[in-house]
């Protein structure tokens, strides 16, 4: 049988929404979407918020998650690489001689997760005999060959001339939308810093459950889709 660790970092201290992944999103904090999803899924041998925070730890606790301690200051700054909080978790789990097949790395933003692309993804991942991570993605609604920056409130094409291109002369380009990844132990323990970009499979989600809630805005547009949903 798989084991399966899923990790769900949620540090305090957000600036751009106050104390997002505990946020109440319908009635209820928005990380409990998540550990509702990934419970309900039955694919989790263990389930482990990391964060700095006290009150996030009593609040997600009400899920009988048994969370017992913090992750250091030093790796809850804006600036703290995600692949960094991944070892350093797995390497205390490795001390208690808690040992997993698999690392899931699982946004606490995430109330559109569903359990059939966690099922999914776990075959896809199993398919490929865990060779490469895996990460989430789905399409630019654009191309982004006809992409345009701003400068000095003027329109600046990143590709020049690319307007004379048709669309369905060009390739769909993908971007992570940061659902959730997976990784064998091993790849987070070798990996540098930040990790790569170039080790990955990718699993598809349909944009409209692809929200990565880094604003207000956000917020709002996911709580469209929610209720759409």
């Amino acid at each position: 049988m798989i084991k399966r660790l899923a990790i769900i970092p949620a540090r305090s201290g957000s600036k751009r929404i106050k104390n997002k992944n505990i946020k109440k999103f319908f009635g209820k904090p928005i990380i409990f979407y998540a550990i509702d999803t990934l419970k309900k899924s039955k694919l989790f041998s263990k389930i482990h918020v990391s964060t700095d925070s006290n009150k996030i730890k009593n609040i997600v606790n009400k899920k009988n998650l048994n969370i017992n301690r913090l992750r250091p200051k030093k790796l809850s700054s804006d600036s703290s690489p995600t692949m960094e909080v991944l070892k350093y978790e797995l390497k205390v789990f490795l001390n208690y001689n808690e040992k997993y097949d698999e690392i899931w790395l699982i946004s606490a933003c995430n109330p559109l997760l569903q359990i059939k692309d966690l099922k999914n993804a776990a075959k896809i991942f199993n398919q490929k005999k865990n060779k490469l991570s895996l990460i989430t993605v789905t399409d630019y609604p654009a191309p982004i060959e006809w992409a345009f920056k701003l400068k000095k409130n003027k329109l600046i094409p990143v590709q020049k001339n690319m307007f004379k291109v048709r669309s369905n002369k060009l390739s769909e380009k993908y971007y992570d939308c940061d659902s959730f990844a997976i990784f064998k132990p091993n790849e987070i323990l070798n990996s540098s810093k930040f990790g790569t970009n170039t080790r990955f499979v990718p699993y598809k989600i349909k944009r409209e459950l692809a929200v990565d809630i880094d604003n207000l805005r956000d917020w709002k547009y996911a709580e469209k889709l929610y209720r759409l949903k």
